[in-house]
């Protein structure tokens, strides 16, 4: 895989060696949200919360909104790297990143642990006519085609997967960038929204509710949740015709962190994510919560950054 044109990512997160001492963590961590609260990345924080606090470590939950993810974000890249400060960060900024929308790089972050990755679906308000598949693809071949929303603006992953599927289906649609997925789910409701791209983990309160209908998987096989919900592959569409962009949430401190306190704030987070507690509500609510840190965690960002930007510039043609 190249990397020449990559950020320099293990700049900013070094691995700490076996034989490093060990460094004790401030008893309060502020964690700085880039979404507004009661949304999927606020409740990951907020379960985060729930876990660490008996334990002793005190997570402040910051909700700072704006910009997609650069009001959270630009404040968390001018923060000390005491280990007082994190951040939640996403696919949303390595979008905004790739497609140099903003004046951040991912090089004045240290990544530290992967909390999440959502699986991507298409859902539409329980008055749609639009009842499953088949007929979602047949909206798209139908001119001027649906509109269809997702949480971000042009060039961002959202509208890149609703691209990528639109291409797929050879047919048109009308794209519409929302603050976030609340703001889709309320206009899907509404009737003012043919479709929607989701997480599940966004709207599962009102697709159990009926409100919303789940009609397709963006994902190469079936959720365990959704059993009865097929596939683009059963369709014979690909899954990811510009290459794997992964819908994850993974927590990030600014960079310069001494790599003792780097190993200590991910040992306490990866071990908070893999907790029992954490694990079953990551089931119940269809994401995957892999721990994922180091190298590998690098590599998984850089791979994202890639397609994403690989995708934009096939978009821009």
């Amino acid at each position: 895989m190249r990397r020449r044109n990559l950020p320099a990512l293990l700049a900013s997160a070094s691995i700490l060696p076996i034989a490093a001492r060990a460094q004790a963590l401030p008893s309060e961590i502020r964690v700085l949200v880039p979404f507004a609260a009661g949304g999927a990345t606020d409740l990951l924080a907020r379960r985060l919360q729930a876990i660490l606090e008996p334990q002793g470590t005190k997570l402040l939950v910051e909700n700072l909104t704006g910009g997609g993810s650069m009001v959270a974000m630009n404040r968390l890249a001018q923060s000390r790297p005491d280990g007082r400060t994190i951040g939640l960060a996403s696919h949303g900024l390595i979008g905004q990143i790739a497609a140099g929308e903003i004046p951040l790089r991912l090089d004045q972050f240290a990544p530290l642990v992967r909390i999440a990755v959502d699986p991507s679906v298409m859902v539409v308000g329980a008055r749609s006519p639009i009842r499953d598949m088949a007929g979602m693809l047949a909206a798209l071949r139908r001119a001027p085609g649906p509109t269809i929303g997702a949480a971000g603006p042009l060039g961002t992953v959202g509208h890149l997967r609703v691209l990528g599927l639109a291409q797929e289906a050879r047919g048109e649609f009308t794209y519409v960038g929302y603050p976030g997925a609340a703001r889709v789910a309320n206009e899907l409701i509404g009737g003012h929204l043919d479709i929607g791209l989701v997480k599940p983990n966004d709207v599962f309160g009102q697709i159990r509710s009926g409100e919303l209908r789940v009609i397709a998987v963006l994902e190469e096989e079936r959720l365990p949740q959704m059993p009865d919900v097929p596939t683009l592959r059963e369709a014979g569409l690909q899954a990811y015709p510009f290459g794997r962009m992964q819908l994850m949430t993974f927590a990030v401190a600014p960079a310069g962190m001494s790599p003792a306190l780097h190993e200590a704030l991910t040992r306490l987070l990866r071990d908070a994510v893999l907790s029992p507690a954490f694990q079953a509500k990551a089931n119940e609510d269809a994401y995957l919560a892999d721990g994922l840190s180091g190298e590998a965690l690098q590599d998984a960002i850089a791979r994202s950054f890639e397609a994403i930007r690989a995708a934009q510039a096939r978009a821009r043609v």
